[in-house]
């Protein structure tokens, strides 16, 4: 499905009742919206993953603009606030009250952004493996010497400072260096994720380049007042555990899980663990 937002066609998807059933009465469900990373991929980063929370609540997918199945505009335009204006723009189009907004890895870049520019269409913020800064690069780079071969860290650069060539320069940095995104080498899980997404090297290239040397939100978080889920992976090299305890100083109302067998993406690699941390704190009393 495509929203027409903010002078581009946005990519959404939605998975699981916004009412159910509950003996004589229908029972209104909170909503989930969940930020792709990248820049560059898509929602299916997240599918089938987080399928399973339906039970519970009903997710909100989406494209960002110029990534996956979203129109390709000007990659200039492709700014975390615009990004955050974006997700705002189909809170509104899709007639919803307060979210909850879930951000991975770059997702939750803007994710933060968008918490300190929409509080009050926020009911609950989660953050996995990410970043409150452009610091995490250098951080990302410490971690990468004890961990990478020669040849990841000879192409490394390429990707984080915007220097990717063309879609086949693309498909050999990530077949380099996507193992190191995972803690356990399953080929299978490897093979099927990554080729799920819809890339976007323009983008990809735009936002290195351009836009994150400049991101710091870390000013604003002591603003943000929403009950926040922060989750760090021991093996993350990209946004390594100390990128969520500066989140954790910096939000007032936060708390700090960290999952201690999985890379970049614990919600595939200890995916019932996970799912139930995202379960037990929307659950929470304080909202």
């Amino acid at each position: 499905m495509f929203a027409p937002l903010n002078g581009t066609r946005i990519y959404f998807d939605i998975e699981g009742s916004g009412y159910v059933p509950n003996g004589d009465r229908m029972v209104k469900r909170s909503v989930l919206f969940a930020v792709h990373g990248g820049p560059g991929s898509d929602h299916s980063d997240f599918k089938p993953w987080l399928t399973p929370l339906t039970e519970e609540l009903q997710i909100v997918y989406l494209d960002q603009r110029c990534n996956g199945q979203s129109e390709r505009v000007d990659p200039a335009t492709c700014t975390l606030e615009q990004l955050a204006d974006d997700i705002e723009a189909l809170r509104i189009y899709l007639g919803f009250e307060k979210i909850h907004l879930l951000g991975h890895s770059f997702g939750g870049m803007v994710a933060q952004v968008f918490a300190t520019r929409y509080p009050d269409s926020l009911d609950k913020l989660l953050l996995v493996c990410t970043a409150p800064s452009r610091e995490f690069y250098p951080a990302a780079l410490e971690f990468a010497s004890h961990v990478a071969t020669e040849e990841q860290l000879r192409v490394i650069p390429e990707l984080f400072e915007g220097r990717i060539e063309d879609e086949p320069h693309l498909i050999r940095w990530w077949d380099i260096c996507y193992p190191l995104y995972f803690h356990i080498q399953n080929e299978t899980v490897m093979q099927e994720t990554g080729n799920r997404p819809i890339g976007s090297m323009e983008v990809a290239n735009y936002t290195f380049k351009h836009f994150i040397p400049n991101y710091d939100v870390r000013p604003k978080l002591p603003e943000v007042q929403v009950p926040t889920l922060i989750v760090a992976a021991r093996h993350d090299w990209i946004t390594p555990v100390s990128q969520a305890e500066e989140m954790h100083r910096l939000l007032p109302h936060s708390q700090l899980t960290v999952f201690e067998y999985s890379g970049h993406m614990p919600f595939i690699e200890e995916h019932a663990a996970f799912i139930q941390t995202v379960v037990d704190f929307l659950a929470g009393e304080e909202s």
